[in-house]
């Protein structure tokens, strides 16, 4: 009888240990996922074949959170977890115009978000799905990869009568050359994306806002206005006000590259 009680007690700790090592193997593979879909994912394929480049999504799964680039604006909301089943909330974005062909990419990949139920990780892989059916697929980035898309650079120049802007981000440039008219954007060449990112990482960003304009036609209607913004990383940098054509020489480079992309953009 004694022999029989401590062969059934064996068998119920063993029981009672296989149920305890499957329960926390299923926690290490939900923490597994959960911690896997962190980071920025570049968007590599969509359902529609409509495919513009530089979609980003990005995922902090410290806080839920996602944002990314959808082809025009950011955007930005919440999203939730629970095994490989997600649920976007909240999506919203900013409202930039521009060109028609990226108005209909960003529409296609907010939709695509708003219908994803499901999701698989694979080798860096993202794969975004509606049940089984796949809606939009992203890879993670390198460090590299990232900084590019961390970076965005905004020259604005107006008089009362004139107006430009240039706006250079997530590798696409958007020119608006008068107060009556929508900006058009289009890529910007890879060599002049990795120029710029060169002469930024050679500025002291910090050190932008105390920058002297050498000349102050400006504030008496003698030169148009120009304003100069870097921001990196989220963090902003600009330029005191200056005379259009006449910057600091420490700005002076990389403002007249920033113009020079512009105008390329027209060609």
């Amino acid at each position: 009888m004694k022999t029989t009680t401590i062969l059934l007690f064996a068998i119920i700790l063993n029981a009672c240990g296989a149920s305890n090592k499957a329960s926390n193997s299923s926690v290490d593979n939900k923490n597994s996922v959960q911690n896997t879909l962190n980071g920025t994912f570049i968007v590599s394929a969509m359902e529609t074949e409509n495919q513009s480049k530089n979609l980003t999504l990005n995922f902090d799964n410290k806080t839920n959170k996602v944002s990314g680039f959808s082809g025009c604006n950011r955007f930005f909301g919440t999203y939730t977890v629970k095994r490989n089943t997600i649920d976007f909330k909240a999506l919203a974005s900013t409202r930039k115009m521009c060109e028609e062909n990226s108005n209909v990419v960003e529409t296609q990949m907010l939709a695509a978000l708003e219908k994803t139920t499901h999701f698989e990780i694979k080798d860096n892989t993202l794969t975004l799905l509606n049940a089984k059916k796949e809606l939009l697929s992203a890879t993670k980035t390198t460090e590299a990869k990232t900084a590019q898309n961390n970076l965005k650079i905004e020259y604005r120049a107006h008089t009362r009568g004139s107006y430009k802007n240039i706006i250079l981000e997530n590798n696409t440039v958007s020119v608006q050359e008068s107060f009556d008219v929508k900006p058009v954007a289009k890529a910007c060449a890879s060599e002049d994306w990795s120029t710029l990112m060169e002469m930024v990482s050679e500025l002291n960003l910090k050190s932008m806002s105390a920058l002297e304009a050498p000349s102050k036609a400006h504030q008496y209607d003698g030169a148009a206005i120009a304003n100069f913004t870097v921001i990196k990383d989220g963090e902003t940098y600009t330029v005191p006000s200056y005379d259009a054509g006449n910057p600091n020489t420490e700005i002076k480079a990389l403002v007249e590259m920033v113009l020079k992309i512009g105008e390329k953009s027209k060609e």
